[in-house]
């Protein structure tokens, strides 16, 4: 008897604890191996983090994404050259649609596209004290993003992610997070002679 009342008192504690230990993990799909040799990404504009504020968080996280899919050796397309008539930059979510993806991918000979939002551009700030006489102001930056990406042949997703982090600066944030979500993608080895 004495169980069932100790059961009843902690379990919305234990069910809080396990629910907000589950919304900060990573999650990841991934549906394909792709061939970093022969094809080629485009990178599209993030929305940004309550874009009403003006933050610019989609496009901080939009140039890291096409930097390391750089990096990693892939092949991306700078669409604003390419497309400057498709109005890229004024993009809604439910502008992009598999149709659209299709009919984009085919314009700009795009293989697959990524995309995505931010959902976590925030600053952390607290003081900090040593021994009772020294005190600091520590601020750490947290950055959360959740992208996909999809084939410009099917429309269909064949990667997604979400991953947060936190750092000192929203720029090392945004480059843990990506780092992160690129290593998860499915890539045949590069086998140069």
């Amino acid at each position: 008897m004495m169980f069932l009342k100790y059961l009843k008192r902690t379990a919305p504690f234990f069910l809080a604890l396990f629910l907000t230990s589950c919304l900060s993990q990573p999650a990841y799909f991934n549906q394909v191996v792709l061939d970093r040799d022969s094809i080629r990404i485009a990178v599209l504009p993030f929305r940004d983090y309550k874009k009403n504020e003006g933050n610019n968080s989609g496009d901080l996280v939009r140039n890291v994404f096409e930097t390391k899919l750089i990096n990693r050796g892939f092949k991306t397309i700078d669409v604003e050259k390419i497309a400057s008539g498709l109005e890229i930059s004024n993009l809604q979510d439910a502008d992009i649609n598999s149709d659209w993806i299709i009919e984009t991918g085919r314009a700009i000979n795009a293989d697959y596209m990524v995309f995505g939002s931010i959902y976590d551009y925030r600053v952390f700030e607290y003081s900090t004290t040593f021994i009772y006489i020294f005190e600091w102001l520590e601020t750490t930056y947290s950055l959360g993003v959740t992208a996909r990406m999809v084939s410009c042949k099917t429309g269909n997703v064949v990667w997604s992610g979400t991953h947060s982090s936190k750092s000192y600066t929203f720029n090392d944030a945004a480059e843990d997070v990506v780092n992160a979500m690129i290593k998860t993608m499915k890539y045949k080895s590069s086998l140069k002679k």
